[in-house]
């Protein structure tokens, strides 16, 4: 389930909003400016882990997780690309991941209820920065679906048979926001995955994943998420 979770994770991140690993960004105007304005974007910082208190002032939100939650070390953090790129080693997209830098802000883990959270950081070129500006979230999470066949194709290669990959709409921080909803089965359990995405805030993308296992309780996972500043 360790592995499954961070391939699962991967393979919708490895071609989000292109094709080719975040070489070409989906269709949208970009404006003639070679420049990001410095006033539309956050220093960028990673979060903070403080006993079960997840803070992260740059993708502005949090959780408090209790007990039953196990987060990764900073030392299991830093192995977790290592191993993405062993499990990626023998899939087409294996290619799509060599210029593409991620950072692995957060990720926990809840044994009772078989359920993950992820938070990933992903590095933005210039052209891709200046593409988001004019992108909605809806527009986003359309662009991430127009390589649907693909990503299915690469949960296959990893044993997870996807049933369905779906825009959503997901109360998230009190407001309605757009996610793509994955379900699947891996070895005859089902296995569901919701992710809401940011690529509008500065120099990384941040991604949030939530999955869960038997039982579809992703947005009860995304609840306890609020806002800070």
């Amino acid at each position: 389930m360790h592995k499954r979770n961070v391939l699962a994770l991967v393979l919708l991140l490895c071609l989000v909003l292109s094709g080719c690993g975040g070489k070409d960004p989906v269709s949208g105007t970009v404006t003639p400016s070679t420049t990001v304005p410095a006033e539309t974007e956050k220093p960028a910082s990673l979060g903070r882990l403080e006993g079960g208190i997840y803070t992260n002032t740059y993708a502005g939100y949090g959780c408090e997780l209790d007990a039953n939650w196990v987060y990764y070390s900073a030392e299991e953090l830093q192995a977790l690309p290592e191993n993405i790129n062993e499990l990626l080693a023998d899939t087409d997209l294996a290619d799509s991941m060599e210029d593409v830098f991620q950072i692995m802000d957060m990720k926990a883990e809840n044994a009772q209820d078989l359920t993950t959270i992820n938070v990933l950081y992903t590095k933005l070129g210039l052209e891709e920065r200046l593409a988001y500006m004019v992108l909605s979230e809806e527009a986003i999470v359309d662009g991430v679906l127009t390589q649907k066949d693909a990503l299915i194709a690469g949960y296959a290669q990893a044993g997870i048979e996807v049933t369905s990959m779906e825009k959503a709409q997901v109360t998230f921080l009190g407001e309605t926001h757009y996610a793509v909803h994955t379900q699947a089965e891996t070895q005859g359990v089902p296995y569901y995955i919701l992710q809401v995405f940011d690529y509008t805030l500065g120099q990384y993308g941040v991604t949030l994943t939530l999955s869960s296992y038997v039982e579809d309780i992703t947005q009860e996972l995304l609840n306890l998420f609020y806002s800070v500043e």
